[in-house]
């Protein structure tokens, strides 16, 4: 019955997911299309079994070499990869494989969370994730209350993913419990995103700039980065008061204030 985990590595940010309903919610279903999945941290083959058992290759990311063992009757030892997520050759490995619709699953590492995933949201062969993230974090990508909670995390996975809330995991759902609460995310990338890809690295240039100073106004913001005309023109354009607070614009006034740019 259940798991013998070894020590969990703090320098890693280990907490390993022991709650069987939690580990159900983020391995199932499969979603439609997909031909392959990967899973990226999977420590001691907790999600990974379940994963396995659809018919489709799955293929691991696991910097900690004692879980190898675990994790090759599993999946097999050359579908593992041992190394750092955030160093994975992507390119690479599409390249050799040809995947055109990969389904991405973690239970991420909390210190790196956002850089891995700004850099999933960029692989567009990464057609859905299902990722777990502290829940503070979790609510910055998709809030429960969307009043003034307007942010560059939202704004930017919103751009490219259908956002989804899964599951909350609390802390008592992990061995050893982290001193967090933890949130489930589904993403599903969308067939036309709201932003191209190949302007991905503006619109977030962009964003940052926004909600660089969330609560300030707008207009204050745009006229020392744009010049005070352009800063108006374009806030005439998206049809934006100058003096809104940047954390109180809707997606969609995101989205048409950058649309302006010429």
């Amino acid at each position: 019955m259940g798991h013998r985990f070894p020590m969990a590595n703090k320098s890693f940010g280990q907490h390993f997911l022991s709650s069987p309903t939690v580990i159900s919610k983020i391995t199932s279903p499969l979603p439609e299309g997909i031909d392959a999945i990967v899973e990226i941290g999977p420590g001691p083959a907790v999600l990974t079994p379940h994963l396995a058992k659809y018919n489709v290759p799955l293929f691991v990311i696991e910097m900690d070499e004692r879980f190898v063992e675990l994790l090759a009757p599993v999946v097999g030892a050359e579908h593992i990869f041992r190394q750092d997520a955030l160093e994975f050759d992507w390119k690479a490995f599409l390249d050799k494989h040809g995947f055109k619709s990969i389904w991405l699953v973690s239970n991420l590492p909390y210190n790196v969370s956002v850089p891995l995933t700004l850099s999933f949201l960029r692989i567009p062969e990464i057609t859905h994730l299902t990722l777990m993230y502290q829940k503070e974090v979790a609510q910055k990508i998709l809030p429960n209350d969307p009043r003034n909670a307007m942010g560059s995390l939202h704004a930017i996975c919103r751009s490219q993913f259908e956002l989804k809330h899964v599951v909350y995991a609390p802390p008592g759902a992990f061995v050893p419990p982290p001193k967090v609460d933890s949130q489930v995310l589904g993403f599903k990338r969308k067939e036309h995103s709201d932003i191209p890809l190949s302007n991905i690295d503006a619109f977030e240039k962009y964003l940052r700039l926004v909600f660089g100073q969330r609560r300030k106004q707008l207009g204050g913001i745009l006229k020392n980065e744009w010049g005070a005309d352009a800063a108006l023109e374009r806030l005439g354009q998206a049809k934006l008061d100058p003096q809104i607070r940047a954390e109180a614009l809707s997606y969609d006034d995101v989205i048409n204030l950058f649309k302006t740019a010429k």
